[in-house]
């Protein structure tokens, strides 16, 4: 009997990896159309719309405003095509081959043997911030330190399992379809800059179109319902559902960013059992916000650098952690 349910755990093991293998490749193949239809459709159709049907006729009439509206537009335009291309193609971070279970076993037989020449000087000299000398502000409820099983990994504090990506990301926020990529620990910053210029850009286009529409009405000009026209409308109708919708979401990721918090850790904290408990990584807000967008405020805005730290070791706000103990 018992061999017999070992054959059934194991054969609905299998069927259960399979199921989420087609379900990852369908979520990847889906973030693969959204980012072909932001490139291919909605791009071209807002710069077309903007460049030669608004800004451009105005060269004859008004020469300084068409000048000063193209300026704006490319400006943010340019960085929020070079914010979205970094937020694709940057790695979120993953979890550092230290902290593998069989590495760490390995290790733990070479030091309890003798055998630390066998093993390899990274890992033989290990320093503070090594992998291994990771010091988890969390930790399960009976004390053990959190392991990943499908990564077979341990899991250094902030970091969880994407299942689309198959692996372990450091400070995971979310898997974005729109990018096709998880938003974590190395292109968050990238991440804000793209929602950040999304929706100025949205904002710009929405509010001169819209201004066009007004100037339009006040002059009491004959509008004639053609292909033009149409692509007035279509463009304006997006911009303004987009930059609606984008300025909640930016604005909700900036207050977790002056938090110092994850999507994911925001969602849990929803748990009864968690609710009252404080936040180890808030630091204040100026030094969260130089977590994430470095110390140079020439660069805040501009999608380069990298972020501070290495994603494993974390600084944690000890005034809070030992109130939270006393309590």
């Amino acid at each position: 009997r018992r061999a017999k349910r070992r054959a059934r755990e194991r054969k609905v093991g299998r069927g259960g990896s399979t199921m989420a293998d087609k379900w990852s490749d369908q979520i990847r193949a889906c973030g693969l159309f959204f980012i072909s239809i932001v490139v291919l459709m909605i791009i071209p159709l807002v710069y077309h719309c903007f460049v030669f049907l608004t800004a451009l006729p105005l060269w004859e009439t008004n020469p300084a405003s068409c000048v000063i509206l193209l300026l704006c537009f490319h400006l943010l335009f340019f960085l929020l095509l070079m914010s979205y291309w970094k937020t694709i193609f940057t790695d979120a971070g993953g979890v550092p081959y230290e902290l593998d279970e069989a590495w760490i076993s390995e290790l733990n037989l070479a030091n309890r043997f003798g055998l630390e020449a066998e093993v390899s000087e990274r890992v033989s000299e290990v320093s503070e911030t090594s992998p291994l000398t990771v010091q988890s502000a969390e930790r399960k409820l009976d004390g053990r330190q959190r392991y990943c099983r499908k990564c077979r990994k341990f899991k250094p504090d902030r970091a969880h399992h994407c299942k689309y990506c198959g692996r372990c990301v450091l400070k995971m926020d979310h898997h974005c379809p729109w990018v096709n990529n998880c938003i974590g620990f190395r292109n968050y910053k990238f991440f804000m800059l793209f929602c950040s210029y999304a929706t100025m850009t949205s904002f710009y286009v929405a509010l001169t179109l819209f201004t066009g529409f007004v100037n339009l009405l006040v002059q009491r000009r004959t509008i004639e319902f053609g292909w033009v026209e149409f692509e007035y409308l279509v463009v304006f109708g997006l911009m303004a559902a987009v930059s609606v919708v984008l300025t909640g979401f930016t604005g909700f990721h900036f207050m977790l960013l002056l938090k110092n918090m994850s999507t994911i850790e925001h969602v849990e904290k929803r748990d009864p059992t968690k609710k009252d408990q404080v936040n180890p990584f808030d630091l204040g807000r100026e030094r969260n916000w130089g977590q994430i967008f470095g110390d140079n405020p020439w660069l805040w805005f501009i999608p380069v650098g990298e972020t501070r730290g290495d994603g494993v070791h974390w600084e944690t706000n000890e005034a809070v952690q030992a109130n939270a103990q006393d309590v």
